[in-house]
């Protein structure tokens, strides 16, 4: 009687704690598999952002060279005036 108790017993207490090891598990699983796709996520966005601030610092560039080109043909008109200026006077 005892016996057939206690086989009772842990058959009712292995029914109640399957499902609670089993969510558990699973949602061990998901928290791992989140943590893992952002680690991933973190991973394949990070060289990008370097990518476009190197982008961004070449256009900076391209741009100061830009205006340094710009400003020196203007000195060079500049300079081309005034020899003709002087030039008439």
């Amino acid at each position: 009687m005892v016996v057939a108790l206690f086989r009772q017993t842990t058959k009712t207490m292995r029914r109640h704690y399957f499902p609670s090891i089993l969510l558990y598990g699973l949602g061990l699983t998901l928290a791992l598999s989140l943590a893992f796709n952002g680690f991933l996520l973190y991973q394949q966005t990070r060289p990008r952002r370097l990518y476009e601030f190197e982008l961004s610092n070449a256009a900076t560039n391209m741009d100061a060279m830009s205006c340094q080109q710009q400003l020196s043909e203007c000195i060079r008109n500049n300079q081309q005036k005034d020899s003709l200026l002087q030039k008439y006077e």
